[in-house]
């Protein structure tokens, strides 16, 4: 079966462009044609895409959006609408919109017997893996207005966590920034007018003072290096994140940081809980929903290491058993699957444990930029402590010698 991107006309005489799947473009035809639809041109993929198709499928919602489009899909469809009259809902609503022009274009390839998640698939930028997966899901089991709820909790758990995420971040990025240019207006401006006079009176100048002399010195002479540098490393950093196993280890050693590297851990094991939890409750099978989840967790340490849980599951070990082969999942997440693979709910465990997690993470933030904040301010007062004590023995030297 081949994919075949189509122009055609509708029975009131509108122009028509989608993509349906077909054995042949005969069959193509005969599908439309039951629909009220008349083919003009059908080309496989492959071949050139008309400008159109191609801006469509480039479309991305962004998470306010998919949320307001979620709720309102499940609203409709509880209130027994039909899939194909709820679409045309939306697209009526959300007329010169993106949401509505998504709509609009789920709703022709619904109309014509594409399923859902199928039409799904063509926007890849606004509906992710596990999204076509849940959809597919609902469609298959009837229980398509519970899987449009799942994913509204789900994208709204996200958007709070990342707005707590952000707002935290207000003050220590302004503090940061305020700090960076003091140090860079210190020793750029006020150390180099500093060591002219110095060297003007011929004093002995003492090891601080040369330090941050050396330092001023460096900056000055040294910034176009020094910013090529840091470009060179950020790009450099990019495109060895591209490489899976220097990717791992990373990411392993972002895990293994200080303070941050439990917050780390932690959205990542979040981010588990909940889409293989949301996956399995909709009816897709536990090694479908490890395969998906492994790219949605984030963390490609956490990534692997499902990768190896799915192979040994596939194998027939426990799931459970094959997390605790790996370091990256503490204890008490195993043992909670452990008790729902026992127990027969497994996502009830895996409820529970996305709930700890959504209690524990913000509470972690807050305590993590609790001690961030003093440490700049520590920094901060160290560095301009460093460089007025710099300034001044020399200062107290001259007052000696007179």
């Amino acid at each position: 079966m081949s994919l075949f991107h189509y122009r055609a006309f509708g029975s009131t005489g509108e122009a028509i462009t989608g993509a349906l799947e077909a054995d042949s473009v005969p069959i193509l035809e005969a599908r439309l044609r039951t629909a009220g639809i008349w083919l003009i041109e059908a080309r496989e993929h492959g071949a050139a895409l008309r400008g159109e198709e191609i801006t469509k499928s480039r479309l991305a919602l962004k998470r306010a959006e998919l949320i307001t489009v979620f709720i309102q899909s499940s609203l409709l469809l509880r209130a027994g609408i039909t899939l194909p009259q709820a679409l045309e809902r939306l697209a009526t609503d959300f007329k010169d919109t993106r949401p509505g022009t998504v709509a609009a274009s789920l709703l022709e390839k619904v109309t014509i017997g594409v399923p859902l998640h199928q039409a799904m698939a063509t926007y890849p930028r606004t509906f992710s893996r596990h999204v076509v997966a849940m959809v597919e899901a609902g469609e298959t089991s009837g229980r398509l207005p519970e899987v449009f709820d799942s994913l509204a909790r789900y994208y709204e758990w996200t958007d709070s966590l990342v707005a707590d995420i952000r707002q935290a971040l207000v003050y220590p990025l302004v503090v940061s920034t305020a700090a960076a240019a003091l140090v860079l207006l210190l020793f750029t401006m006020v150390v180099p007018t500093f060591v002219k006079l110095l060297l003007d009176l011929a004093l002995e100048v003492p090891t601080v003072t040369r330090v941050v002399m050396w330092i001023s010195d460096t900056l000055i002479a040294s910034w176009p290096w020094l910013l090529g540098g840091t470009v060179a490393a950020g790009v450099g950093l990019r495109f060895g994140l591209r490489v899976p196993r220097f990717g791992r280890a990373f990411d392993r050693a972002l895990m293994r940081l200080p303070v941050f590297g439990v917050l780390v851990t932690m959205f990542s094991l979040s981010r588990f809980a909940h889409n293989l939890g949301m996956l399995y409750k909709s009816g897709i099978t536990l090694l479908k929903g490890l395969e998906i989840c492994g790219a949605l967790v984030g963390n490609r340490a956490v990534e692997a290491a499902l990768g190896d849980v799915r192979q040994r599951v596939l194998e027939g070990v426990p799931m459970s058993k094959a997390m605790s082969a790996h370091d990256v999942f503490p204890g008490t997440v195993v043992t909670m699957i452990a008790t729902g693979e026992s127990s027969g709910h497994l996502d009830e465990a895996l409820a529970s444990i996305s709930e700890y997690y959504d209690k524990l993470i913000p509470r972690r933030i807050k305590m993590v930029f609790a001690i961030f904040n003093p440490a700049i301010m520590v920094v901060l007062i160290g560095t301009v402590g460093v460089v007025a004590l710099a300034v001044v023995l020399p200062i107290l030297q001259l007052w000696n010698v007179r």
